[in-house]
């Protein structure tokens, strides 16, 4: 919300009119209604080279209530998340002399890889520890994650103040999309702006943005959500006769148009 602020203040003709759009912009943000996704991240980037990278550059573990996330980052470094269903609010302790690595400790019990396991009694890969056990402490950072319905009804603009990236469609990281979306707003945005002559033609303008962007945007913060929910409940509906035998097929089946459809970009 503040970057939608200081964004719209800086075109601003002076204090009065910087504070109006400032004002403006975090009103249309905050009506996305911000819903805490049930989840709170613990995320890094280490300088590691993964022991199957030949093999696999993205893989998801999956646990009740948590699952980790990792990725190939370029010049062996791993990046990796790991979500734990929890309340929001939650603040681990400061490093002390007694105990060094709070987050790293608790990371390592939660994917506790040696039996009996973590709280819920699931021995996790390996490779999670692998991962964990490479990162510094002071590069862990934790982050609760929140998103918010699509702004249909709402738009993304009022007079000549308009919103974009997170401040317009804040999803789940799970599918990679956030930067991305605010990457082809920002290109749709210049594109609909670079023909207006007159400042009276800025109004429509955005809304033009708006009307080419909210369809894929909208699908996105969609399937992002269910994907992070579904991610840690797939075994209990792996169990349920019928329904996931055809939930496991249809999400093969239907795979690789999602994937053309999140990783080709449309501005």
């Amino acid at each position: 919300d503040g970057a939608a602020a200081s964004g719209a203040a800086g075109g601003a003709l002076n204090e009065a009119e910087s504070r109006k759009m400032a004002k403006e912009s975090v009103l249309m943000s905050g009506s996305a209604n911000r819903r805490y996704s049930g989840f709170t991240c613990y995320a890094a980037l280490c300088e590691h080279k993964a022991s199957n990278i030949e093999e696999v550059s993205y893989q998801i573990l999956l646990g009740k209530d948590k699952y980790f996330v990792s990725t190939d980052g370029g010049g062996e470094r791993q990046q990796w998340f790991a979500l734990i269903r929890e309340d929001a609010g939650g603040v681990d302790p400061e490093p002390t002399d007694v105990e060094q690595e709070p987050k790293l400790k608790r990371l390592l019990n939660e994917f506790n890889n040696a039996e009996p396991g973590d709280a819920n009694g699931d021995v996790w890969d390996d490779f999670a520890h692998e991962l964990l056990k490479a990162t510094p402490e002071e590069n862990i950072k934790r982050r609760d994650l929140y998103d918010g319905a699509p702004l249909i009804s709402q738009g993304w603009s009022r007079g000549q103040v308009c919103i974009c990236g997170d401040a317009a469609h804040p999803m789940m990281p799970n599918l990679g999309q956030g930067g991305c979306q605010a990457t082809e707003d920002g290109y749709r945005l210049s594109k609909e702006l670079e023909g207006v002559k007159n400042t009276k033609d800025i109004e429509g303008a955005l809304q033009t943005y708006f009307s080419k962007r909210i369809p894929r945007t909208t699908a996105i913060q969609i399937a992002a959500q269910l994907g992070s929910d579904l991610l840690v409940d797939f075994d209990k509906m792996m169990t349920i006769p019928l329904v996931g035998p055809f939930f496991l097929f249809m999400t093969q089946v239907s795979m690789p148009f999602i994937l053309r459809f999140l990783y080709t970009p449309e501005f």
